[in-house]
């Protein structure tokens, strides 16, 4: 799930292929000082020694800018963007509609959150099919905080190999590993405090979301491609977002809503779940490993698989 970048820095452009990170839909206007004065900027206008100014309202230069892009309507649905309605979060945070990638953090209630754990299918959506999209990556010196349409949301945190595609940029790799600005938070009690606040602001019911029990396969786990599905029964023609763990780390979101004939011929519910997901870093050969799919909602674990150094696939859970 590659897309292309362009990596800009001392007036040079190069357009290479990399794996996704955390980023902004063009056309968000990131706050920014400009000599003595304050004004949000659409992100593909930044450049690379630009002051961003962050939440605690210190600014900090750009270090380093990158973005990738799909033509048309080419990118895949697990990286379609979230779009968060003005005012969704607080009274004028948004201060318009911002749109992110599904896996871009927050910083909402003191919590370190992706935007894809947010949806609530009225004032945060997902999925949302954009022409011509392009993401924009945005990193300082280190991971902080920057005001995108007035809302505190993560600069980019250059995570090992995430930025492997981008050609001159093994310079700005060779620092100590990143420190991130906080723990993300994935599940929980406070994520749910916090979902429960974003969707009574909706206007939505707060009522407790009954999830159920689960039924999911894995198809395919090859190292680079997740094939299988996944049904609540609570709910047998929901759709059901995921997270995605390797060797238990979070490295992506996936919605189980393909449509599958041979699924839906078996009786699993309407057949729209199926999910398709490519990893953005293929997992090392010759190590052992363990891929994981978890509902986004709760952290269940739904189903897994292990593959050993010699590269046999053995599944742990489906159910």
């Amino acid at each position: 799930m590659a897309g292309a970048n362009v990596s800009r820095g001392n007036g040079s452009v190069t357009v290479r292929f990399a794996p996704a990170a955390p980023c902004y839909v063009t056309g968000t206007r990131i706050r920014v000082l400009r000599g003595r004065t304050i004004q949000d900027t659409p992100v593909e206008r930044l450049r690379v020694g630009d002051f961003a100014v962050t939440a605690s309202g210190r600014p900090r230069p750009i270090r380093w800018i990158g973005s990738r892009s799909y033509p048309g309507l080419t990118a895949p649905k697990h990286d379609r963007p979230v779009r968060i309605r003005a005012g969704a979060l607080s009274d004028g945070i948004p201060a318009r509609d911002l749109l992110v990638s599904p896996d871009h953090c927050l910083w909402l209630d003191g919590l370190l959150v992706a935007a894809g754990h947010l949806v609530n299918g009225s004032s945060i959506t997902r999925g949302e099919a954009v022409a011509d999209i392009t993401y924009w990556h945005v990193e300082l010196d280190s991971h902080d905080l920057l005001l995108a349409e007035n809302t505190p949301a993560e600069s980019f945190l250059a995570a090992s190999g995430v930025r492997a595609g981008f050609e001159g940029t093994h310079r700005l790799d060779t620092a100590a590993t990143p420190v991130p600005y906080a723990e993300r938070v994935e599940h929980g009690p406070e994520l749910a405090a916090l979902r429960s606040r974003l969707i009574a602001r909706a206007g939505l019911s707060v009522e407790p979301v009954r999830y159920g029990s689960v039924r999911a396969w894995f198809d395919r786990c090859d190292g680079r491609r997740l094939v299988g599905w996944v049904q609540d029964l609570a709910h047998p023609n929901g759709r059901v977002c995921l997270d995605v763990a390797v060797d238990d780390v979070v490295v992506g979101m996936a919605m189980a809503e393909e449509y599958r004939a041979d699924i839906a011929a078996a009786g699993v519910g309407d057949g729209c779940h199926g999910f398709d997901f490519d990893l953005d870093e293929p997992l090392a050969p010759g190590m052992p490993h363990t891929v994981e799919l978890r509902r986004s909602a709760d952290g269940l674990r739904v189903c897994a698989m292990a593959v050993d150094a010699a590269g046999a696939w053995t599944p742990l859970l489906a159910a």
